[in-house]
């Protein structure tokens, strides 16, 4: 009998063992995919089905200006990364604040030079110089190249497209907007209501460095975060 139960508990500890084997090899051959990538409808969706979808990236556009300092103050409160999507020219009036977002762990994006419409200009020389030149900027005063391009009104051509994939930037637009742009928007519930509205997984929202942007900031995240949602990290963003 004591041989019996002995070959029994042998044969049942070789079974679990190829077991675990069996199960590392399948994990392995079948990696979880880590990070997001922007879909066509410009909304950031997980690489791994499984992944979290219920997030969203705040994306903010023509700076640099001192009002940044304390977008940043903001969101670092809500532990929240972003973009910030800056014009060349307004480097002059802010010299120091594209360094600091860097340094404080912000995104730093080409918005071009002087928020030139890309899809109205019919002058290639032009283009490349609003984007190549903003480039040199952001690297001259980070240390490293932009990953992600956001042609200014959202409009863009094949040309613009192809010149951005070959500097090896993403090209990003948006999905949602507090619209902060408008009169109206200066009314911090309709400031709040263009994003709650139609807020949904994935969503690229898109805000500017306006007062009273700065203003209502943290309340719109806290009603984000009151909806489940979190904030990505831009460096998760893989393609």
């Amino acid at each position: 009998m004591r041989s019996l139960a002995k070959i029994t508990i042998i044969s049942i500890a070789v079974f679990l063992v190829g077991a675990t084997i069996a199960y590392a090899t399948e994990v392995i051959s079948h990696p979880v995919k880590s990070g997001y990538h922007i879909n066509k409808y410009f909304d950031i969706v997980p690489n791994d089905k499984q992944g979290n979808r219920k997030v969203v990236l705040i994306t903010i556009d023509d700076g640099p200006t001192r009002r940044a300092e304390d977008m940043m103050d903001t969101l670092n409160k809500h532990n929240a990364k972003a973009i910030f999507f800056i014009n060349g020219m307004h480097n002059k009036d802010a010299k120091d604040i594209i360094a600091k977002e860097a340094r404080r762990g912000f995104t730093i994006g080409n918005h071009t030079w002087s928020h030139a419409n890309l899809k109205q200009e019919k002058n290639k020389d032009l283009i490349i110089k609003e984007i190549d030149k903003t480039t040199k900027l952001i690297s001259d005063l980070t240390g490293q190249s932009p990953r992600f391009f956001r042609p200014p009104y959202g409009a863009s051509s094949s040309y613009v497209r192809d010149l951005i994939k070959k500097d090896n930037m993403i090209f990003m637009n948006w999905s949602g907007s507090v619209k902060d742009w408008e009169k109206s928007a200066r009314d911090e519930k309709v400031f709040t209501k263009n994003v709650l509205i139609s807020l949904h997984d994935g969503e690229i929202i898109l805000m500017h460095e306006h007062p009273w942007t700065v203003k209502y900031l943290d309340n719109l995240l806290t009603k984000i975060e009151e909806k489940g949602y979190t904030f990505i990290d831009p460096a998760e963003i893989t393609e």
